[in-house]
């Protein structure tokens, strides 16, 4: 039996320092490409002060992130950090392309249990309503770990071009070392 488990971070668990908040054991394996779904965010996290990420199945787009090896002993905490006992996020295997050496491996990831309808994407900015907006603290969160993660940098600037609802919260921006990540 496996002493650890592949997990697939696409949001906030893209940045070291805040995976090992609450799951010390994670390592990095690389950069990874989940096929055929698509980034999203919704509902609202009182943490960060704005909707968290999701994934969303969609033929034909990709979602970037990181690929941890976590040791089984942080599998709870990492279930606990993403709500599941709450009914908030809902743990999945998905197969991830490794972009270091062009292999899958299965790994663990989380979606809300209550997805959004629609593609965020085809909205205008304005269009896009505030429970799909992230905090400006979970983007910067987000930008810092796609780049210390060597996601592909039309990615990264994507990322930086969503709308978010200006949200800071001081403690997470303190926390995570935020102040200098620019949208």
């Amino acid at each position: 039996m496996m002493s650890s488990f592949y997990y697939f971070g696409f949001g906030s668990n893209l940045l070291t320092k805040r995976i090992h908040i609450q799951n010390p054991s994670a390592v990095r394996v690389g950069p990874g490409k989940l096929e055929d779904y698509q980034l999203d965010f919704y509902t609202s996290s009182r943490t960060w002060h704005g909707a968290p990420a999701t994934i969303v199945p969609k033929p034909g787009s990709s979602v970037y992130g990181a690929i941890w090896q976590i040791d089984n002993k942080d599998m709870k905490s990492l279930d606990d950090q993403e709500g599941v006992s709450l009914g908030v996020y809902v743990p999945i295997t998905v197969p991830v392309l490794a972009m270091n050496d062009g292999k899958r491996i299965e790994c663990r990831a989380y979606h809300l249990a209550k997805q959004p309808i629609g593609d965020v994407k085809c909205m205008k900015p304005e269009e896009i309503p505030y429970n799909r907006q992230p905090s400006k603290t979970y983007l910067k969160t987000m930008v810092k770990g796609a780049i210390e993660s060597c996601l592909p940098a039309d990615y990264v600037q994507w990322l930086r071009s969503i709308k978010h609802n200006g949200k800071i919260v001081e403690l997470l921006e303190n926390k995570l070392d935020l102040h200098d990540t620019c949208l």
